[in-house]
């Protein structure tokens, strides 16, 4: 079993074409789907004041707005040209806001400029009416980095009520749709070679059939895993998303829906009977398999019955409830366990069938 991994590996790295095209597609779709217009709103700022960087860092610190430095010709030329929805001029005890039309981003960018420069204002009165100021304002300092105590916001939400969170939904959906494909690709070989005789060659040496179906299937589990892993940590290192302190719980309960499509492209295999259908049954069923498991949108919007039954036997959807959970419900493995072993139990039967399938067909 060990040979046909290093082989299979050994192949795979000649032609690493069709793993690069389904991890690249599958970034691209995600982060133009779920990242476009997610980041942060540009908006120029000029001044004629020297020391602004100070001032500049805490507009910076906005979850909305990224306040860059530029020239006043160039500010009101993006305001005027419609590249900026507003441009800002920062003077010592106050700002004005430049925009060409109501924008509705106007009111916060407002809001923004003002609490900073309240807390500026109220900084430099502090500091004008003592002797000390050096010493009061690494006080100042002190307590901003390390405040007394903190202050939490919550809502009052229902229990069962479900987060959901666009960018990490598209990135789930885009990267267990496309990795079908990838595993799909990798299974195709066992048609081609029982069709070529080849493993009928193989059973006279020294191997074992279940050791040829275990080294090609786990070649197969370990491509499937490693793209879906690699698109992860591009989003997760690079992209900067937050995967809300469940990125290692997701990498773990990965292992039962790779496991899951696997099987799902035996069964496919074993249906087909040649290279050429299976490949045909792959591309047409694996587009319902993702629309039916949620991965293009949430299923909570369904509300058709039939929908949410076939829904219910589709991998994708307990893999989109296995990574949702780990992630924005912030779910427990004991709470993950029902979807892991649903996963598992689908990968049993319909590799069992499939398997069982392909035999009786060459016998």
């Amino acid at each position: 079993m060990i040979g046909i991994i290093l082989a299979k590996i050994q192949l795979f790295f000649r032609k690493p074409a069709t793993f690069i095209i389904m991890t690249v597609t599958s970034i691209i779709f995600a982060y133009t789907v779920g990242l476009s217009g997610q980041g942060k709103i540009e908006v120029p700022v000029y001044t004629k004041l020297t020391n602004t960087e100070e001032l500049l860092k805490h507009l910076n610190e906005s979850e909305s707005f990224s306040f860059v430095k530029s020239t006043k010709e160039d500010a009101e030329n993006e305001v005027r040209e419609g590249r900026a929805v507003a441009a800002v001029e920062l003077l010592e005890k106050g700002f004005t806001i430049i925009h060409s039309s109501d924008e509705t981003s106007i009111p916060p960018i407002n809001n923004e400029l003002r609490l900073v420069y309240a807390k500026m204002l109220q900084d430099e009165s502090v500091l004008a009416q003592t002797n000390e100021p050096d010493k009061v304002e690494a006080l100042l300092k002190q307590a901003e980095e390390s405040p007394l105590f903190n202050v939490k916001y919550s809502n009052f939400k229902n229990d069962k009520e479900k987060i959901y969170d666009n960018r990490l939904h598209t990135i789930f959906g885009f990267s267990l749709f496309f990795v079908i494909y990838t595993i799909g690709s990798n299974v195709y070989p066992i048609m081609e070679e029982k069709q070529n005789r080849i493993w009928d060659r193989l059973i006279l040496s020294s191997v074992y059939k279940w050791e040829m179906y275990a080294g090609n299937l786990f070649f197969s589990f370990i491509i499937g895993y490693a793209q879906i892993l690699l698109i992860f940590c591009t989003f997760r290192y690079i992209a900067g998303v937050d995967f809300y302190g469940g990125f290692t719980k997701t990498l773990v309960v990965l292992i039962p829906y790779v496991i899951a499509i696997v099987a799902v492209c035996m069964l496919l295999a074993s249906l087909a009977g040649t290279p050429r259908k299976y490949m045909s049954y792959l591309t047409i069923i694996a587009t319902p398999l993702a629309m039916l498991g949620g991965a293009y949108w949430p299923l909570d919007i369904v509300t058709s019955k039939v929908m949410l039954f076939l829904a219910k036997i589709t991998p994708v959807n307990y893999g989109m409830q296995l990574l949702n959970g780990a992630t924005v419900n912030g779910y427990t493995y004991g709470e993950l366990l029902e979807p892991m072993s649903i996963l598992l139990l689908m990968a049993v039967i319909m590799m069992g069938i499939g398997i069982n399938i392909i035999e009786k067909r060459n016998t």
